[in-house]
């Protein structure tokens, strides 16, 4: 039996946990806000708290805000735990990745990054020479009546962060940085018409591994049309991008979350396969099953996909280790990673 900590119980820590349940865990919750599914209440950034009451935990799950991640993983590094989290952040990801640790340190885990990548990682050992790697990700309300087309799924720091930060790509073989909401275009998934564009920290380390190997790499998030014009409108024309805690209030005030949503999961990767050019797709619709929504049910299973991995003995090591590295088989070999098996 395993003893997993998990701090924060935001919509990801809650369905973290609930997953968890279905197996023989001993878990303990950690937040700053008392409620229902805390056992234990600290302080924001306490790590004296931290350590005392993850101290005997085998493993450490943040689902806390991407800001708080850093001081949780130093903790976690300082005394040999095992530690997962779900960040899209990029600083935060590159500075767990300097911690030196005899336990495992994997962030980035979840939807995207995390299965997103590992299926990336999947549909490229296919080919003996590649072209372009184009992942394509949306958290989407089954619906919507409002003229940016949008409701919120998910935490609104993670998602103004993945539309505010620099984005990593490979273009020309080159390791480089664009601006978020660049590279707008338009994608057909069974028939209908979506728009894409660049999103930060979707790709995790793809980059930091293929760079020099594949011509081109790039992650997008997914959008009903129309979207994008009214985002550009803020974050450019009203430059709301240099002050994100007033976009993020503004649409904690204004904008409604939902609970009737869907993950649309686009992976391609074109190159030649013996001689001839191919492109083969990765597809998948994943929709809530009543206990969770559709974000939580895909950001959970990633997750908790690894962590059992980890507690079986699939995946071991010392310090950082990039999720997107782990085989494809392991991953969806359990409960939870079967979500994402075709």
């Amino acid at each position: 039996m395993a003893k997993v900590c998990i701090i924060g119980t935001g919509k990801i820590g809650v369905a973290v946990k609930h997953l968890l349940l279905q197996g023989r865990h001993q878990i303990c919750v950690i937040d700053i806000n008392p409620n229902d599914s805390v056992d234990i209440v600290i302080k924001s950034g306490d790590k004296v708290a931290i350590k005392q009451h993850i101290k005997d935990q085998d493993i450490v799950i943040s689902c806390a805000a991407y800001h708080a991640n850093l001081c949780i993983a130093e903790v976690c590094a300082q005394n040999n735990i095992a530690y997962f989290d779900a960040t899209e952040d990029i600083g935060v990801t590159n500075k767990i990745k300097k911690l030196s640790s005899s336990s495992l340190l994997m962030p980035q885990c979840g939807l995207a990054p995390g299965a997103v990548n590992i299926i990336a990682n999947h549909l490229i050992q296919s080919f003996n020479d590649i072209e372009s790697v184009n992942i394509r990700v949306g958290a989407l309300p089954l619906c919507t009546t409002n003229m940016m087309h949008y409701y919120l799924t998910w935490s609104t720091d993670g998602l103004m962060n993945e539309y505010c930060q620099l984005v990593d790509a490979i273009i020309a073989g080159q390791k480089v940085k664009v601006q978020p909401l660049d590279g707008l275009e338009t994608i057909y998934i069974d028939g209908c018409a979506y728009e894409a564009f660049y999103t930060s920290g979707g790709i995790a380390s793809m980059c930091d591994d293929y760079e020099g190997k594949i011509d081109n790499i790039n992650y997008k998030t997914i959008r009903y049309p129309g979207h994008h014009a009214h985002m550009k409108f803020l974050l450019d024309d009203l430059n709301l991008k240099t002050n994100q805690d007033q976009l993020v209030a503004l649409f904690n005030n204004a904008v409604p979350y939902v609970s009737l949503d869907v993950v649309i999961i686009l992976a391609t990767v074109k190159g030649y396969i013996n001689g001839r050019l191919e492109e083969i797709a990765y597809h998948k619709k994943i929709y809530g099953n009543g206990a969770l929504t559709a974000i939580q049910l895909a950001t959970a299973s990633g997750i908790c996909a690894v962590v059992q991995a980890f507690i079986d003995g699939k995946i071991t090591g010392q310090g950082f280790q990039s999720q997107s590295q782990i085989p494809f088989d392991i991953f969806t070999n359990n409960s939870f990673g079967a979500l994402y098996a075709k």
